[in-house]
């Protein structure tokens, strides 16, 4: 069973009599006796003395004991008393009264919520008959509203608020009556009545019904279900039911049950000395009665309630009293909010909820000290935590743990159990406070005396002198490390960590190191000691482990991890020694991770350092050439470096390797580059080299040390032009039969080119016509000179309006023996002459047509400027400013060339006029 102090009976007044009802209201409490008695005592502010001493009043209205007693607050707080079936309306300040109805009353429910200053009432007779009351104000009497109503059978228990009648029969059912409708008709409610009916309304438009199993349900006056939480109730005979503020309150015989009514709630038991026969309350105080005493339910203060309830582990409960005593908009809410939930994380460490613990702790500012000294062996000395007390780890977590284990009567075998899921806690705990202090975010300076908030409660009371950022770092990382390795399956978080932070404990390195060294773990986990070494500034211990790492490992994903954590050192950490010493292991296992250290800058390694370093390795032939290849397109292609020799040597380079593979001698026929996605790969880096507008190679080395009488055809050409050597690039690609490609070269370039090519033709097409006479015969002489016929006819065909053609020269060029014919369309000097005359001619026409046009541009502007020297005008004392419209007088004016004259202080540009807005400056300008 539940205990609680929400509230605590305290005895204000000895019984003479038997009560058996009672109510109160502002500063009266009235009671009734078994006798017919009614008594008035006079309730005072203190709490005490909550009964005013000798003011005690006693009337005798009946000789039989007083069922029910209502105070009905709009009628000068005047009762009414039930007794011997008879209703009687009582007024408060003589206890004197009258009898309201002479039908015998078997239970009656007052308004408790109604909507006019009136005080209604139902009344139900032994007859099964209802009578709807309403109280007057000016004659102070009651009066019957409406006709009666009849029911099936008197009701155990009634509810009356706003318009509707609630009632319960014993083994039936729950019914209702809307007073809006003429008919008044019962309608049924379809909650179960069950064995112990009772109805109370909690708001104005809510009541509480109790149904099978004590289980008590919320229904709107519509009669739906509100959405909010079933209350469960003991299930035993219900005596009373209550509302006091926020609380519901069930008594049983001896058993006093307090609800929230916010959340349905349980929120404490008091058992009673004596059953309870009679309960009332007031805004402030709450009472009730037994056989032989008054009882005096005071509240408990809220920073008692919340105490008690923190101490046994209730910490919802205590949220809940907090808001409830808080609802004002203080500064400092915030601060005492936060305060109480760190509270309710070590409540709930006491209890061993340490997931529910962490759920609280984690939205406050907590002190990580509190938690720290908890675990001795995870932290070095006492000094390093800077407490006020002497020995702050006295209550340590391992006293904690068997003192709860002992207190529940737990197995001895759960502590084991308890240490595991305290250290996890204790864990996440450091790992989120770490997150916090080096976010961002929060942008501490690791300098800062930081004012951290720890707990109130006297579980751990620790002081704690302020401490900086980084000393609070120092303390969390040493603690994490040490956790980290004392289990394996903490190793994944224990690389994690040593990879991406920050580690702030170095001071603590010789600790850490025997530990790392001895634990067996890790002995098997080498990449992890590399990570300690790496993170306490130990770069070559770390290295030295990486490469026992790479190099003895069996597995390709350790050796892959080797190599690219040694390359990312080497290149987070660049020194030239430590580079030459260590790469070299990598070049070997992974040639694409360890080229990576060729982006360090030159200024550590310059690119001689580098190409020596690479050469005098004892490395494979092949590997050794990749590697030197691989860093000469990094310094040419991505550092972009100026030196010529370096872009000399990667085409070099490129064209040695190519040759490796196709001797240069080989005829270009025979090659098919395509055949190797390598080889093509090769070829196509090397064209992308040459071709680019930025490489600063030297084409003329490259052209006659490498390409040239090759059968790299296509760079001999480009270098050719590149050199500007137009002479032998025609001549090589003329004697290779390439004419359309010569053809595109002379396109290509800007130095009159196709006059050349003509040239060459010509000289070309006499060579072949003699050989072809020598041998009349030969089919391959008649072949070539036929071809050659073509190639002139469509040169001249597609260049005869080129730009780089120069016409005169090649008219002068064309023998007299060539025939001119307009027969055919493929005839090429005919169609060359005719395009030439025709181009020609509409240049000349073109150049004519702009010649006249600007001389008519030029006679209109000289007409404008004629025609504006000759506007005048006539100055008179009457002339007016176009402007202000005031006369000119003596001021200074200005005259436009359309006569438009203005004060030259009025106007806005001088060029401009002021009346048609027309530009002279644009107006007039050729």
């Amino acid at each position: 069973m539940k205990t609680g102090n929400i509230f605590n009976p305290r005895s204000v007044l000895d019984l003479t009599y038997k009560i058996t009802a009672m109510d109160a209201f502002q500063n009266f409490l009235f009671t009734g006796d078994e006798k017919g008695n009614i008594y008035r005592y006079n309730l005072t502010p203190e709490q005490v003395n909550i009964l005013a001493p000798n003011t005690i009043q006693q009337q005798q209205f009946t000789k039989v004991k007083i069922d029910q007693i209502k105070i009905f607050p709009h009628a000068n707080a005047n009762l009414l008393v039930l007794s011997d079936q008879t209703l009687y309306f009582i007024e408060a300040a003589t206890l004197r009264g009258e009898v309201i109805n002479k039908e015998k009353i078997a239970i009656f429910a007052l308004n408790e919520f109604s909507k006019s200053n009136q005080l209604e009432l139902i009344m139900i007779t032994k007859k099964k008959e209802g009578y709807i009351m309403q109280y007057n104000l000016k004659t102070g009497r009651f009066e019957q509203m409406r006709e009666k109503f009849t029911i099936s059978d008197i009701p155990i228990t009634v509810a009356f608020i706003g318009n509707l009648f609630f009632f319960g029969i014993q083994k039936k059912n729950y019914s209702v009556i809307n007073l809006d409708d003429k008919q008044l008709q019962v309608a049924n409610l379809l909650m179960d009545i069950g064995s112990n009916p009772y109805l109370k309304a909690t708001d104005n438009n809510e009541i509480l019904i109790i149904s099978t199993n004590n289980v008590g349900i919320f229904i709107g006056k519509d009669g739906q279900m509100k959405q909010k939480s079933t209350i469960l109730i003991q299930n035993k005979t219900i005596s009373l039911i209550t509302t006091f503020k926020q609380y519901l309150i069930v008594i049983f015989d001896n058993l006093l049950q307090v609800f929230n009514l916010i959340d349905s709630k349980h929120m404490s038991d008091i058992q009673l000395s004596q059953a309870a026969r009679c309960i009332t309350q007031t805004s402030n105080h709450l009472f009730y009665g037994s056989a032989a005493e008054l009882i005096y339910l005071y509240q408990t203060p809220a920073e008692q309630q919340i105490s008690e309830f923190l101490k046994n582990g209730r910490v919802e409960d205590a949220l809940q009293v907090y808001a409830q005593n808080n609802q004002t908009t203080d500064p400092s809410k915030n601060q005492q909010l936060e305060q109480l939930k760190l509270d309710c994380g070590w409540s709930l460490i006491r209890q061993m909820q340490f997931s529910n613990s962490l759920n609280y702790i984690l939205q406050t500012n907590f002190e990580p000290r509190d938690f720290i000294c908890l675990f001795p062996d995870y932290y070095s000395t006492v000094e390093k935590l800077q407490s006020v007390n002497p020995n702050p780890s006295l209550q340590n977590i391992t006293i904690i743990i068997n003192k709860f284990v002992q207190e529940s009567r737990g197995d001895p075998q759960q502590i084991q159990e308890l240490k595991y899921q305290t250290k996890e806690f204790f864990i996440e705990i450091l790992e989120k406070k770490r997150a916090v202090l080096t976010s961002p975010q929060y942008a501490y300076s690791m300098k800062d005396k930081l004012n951290l908030l720890t707990t109130t409660l006297n579980f751990n009371q620790n002081q704690w002198h302020p401490i900086s950022c980084e000393q609070l770092l120092e303390l969390i990382d040493f603690a994490l490390i040490k956790l980290y390795l004392e289990s394996q399956q903490y190793f994944p978080k224990l690389k994690s960590f040593l990879t991406s932070n920050q580690i702030y404990c170095i001071q603590m390195y010789t600790q850490l190191q025997g530990l790392f060294i001895n634990n067996r773990g890790i002995e098997q986990q080498q990449g992890i000691l590399a990570k300690f070494y790496e993170s306490f500034n130990k770069i070559d211990q770390s290295l030295e482990i990486w490469k026992k790492v790479g190099i003895e490992s069996v597995h390709l994903q350790e050796q892959q991890e080797a190599c690219e954590e040694t390359t990312r050192i080497l290149k987070q950490n660049p020194e030239k020694n430590r580079i030459f010493k260590f790469i070299v292991w990598v070049f070997k296992k992974q040639f694409k991770i360890g080229v990576q250290i060729f982006q360090i800058s030159d200024q550590i390694i310059s690119p001689d350092q580098m190409l020596k370093f690479l050469e005098e390795q004892e490395l494979d032939i092949e590997l050794k050439k990749k590697l030197k290849e691989k860093y000469l397109e990094i310094l040419v292609l991505e550092k972009q470096t100026e030196e010529e020799r370096f872009h000399t040597q990667l085409a070099y380079s490129y064209i040695d390797s190519l040759f490796q593979i196709y001797p240069k001698e080989m005829d270009f026929t025979k090659i098919d580059l395509r055949k190797s996605q390598v080889v093509y790969d090769q070829y196509q880096a090397l064209k992308r080299f040459l071709k680019n507008p930025n490489a600063k190679y030297n084409s003329s080395s490259i052209l006659e040390k490498k390409v040239k009488d090759s059968w790299m055809i296509n760079e001999v050409i480009l270098l050719y032009g590149r050199e500007k050597k137009h002479e032998e690039a025609l001549n090589l690609l003329l004697s290779l039969g390439f004419y359309e490609w010569a053809e595109k070269y002379c396109c290509d370039y800007t130095d009159n080119l196709l006059t050349k090519l003509f040239k060459k033709y010509k000289e070309l097409y006499f060579y072949l016509e003699g050989k072809q006479k020598e041998r009349p015969m030969d089919q391959k002489a008649q072949d070539a000179i036929n071809q050659i016929k073509i190639t002139i006819n469509n040169f001249l065909k597609k260049f005869a309006t080129h730009s780089q053609l120069n016409v005169l020269e090649v008219l002068d060029l064309i023998p007299d023996n060539w025939i001119l014919s307009d027969q055919s369309e493929e005839d090429g000097l005919f169609q060359f002459l005719k395009s030439v005359i025709s181009h020609t001619l509409h240049q000349k026409r073109s150049t004519k047509a702009a010649y006249q046009s600007s001389q008519v541009d030029l006679l209109y502007v000289q007409y404008q400027v004629g025609s504006a020297k000759q506007a005048n005008v006539r100055m008179t004392s009457e002339k007016k400013c176009s402007v202000c419209s005031k006369t000119i007088g003596e001021k200074v004016f200005v005259i436009y060339p359309n006569s438009v004259l203005a004060h030259h202080t009025c106007i806005k540009s001088n060029t401009i006029c002021p009346q048609t807005g027309r530009d002279f400056e644009k107006y007039f300008k050729f």
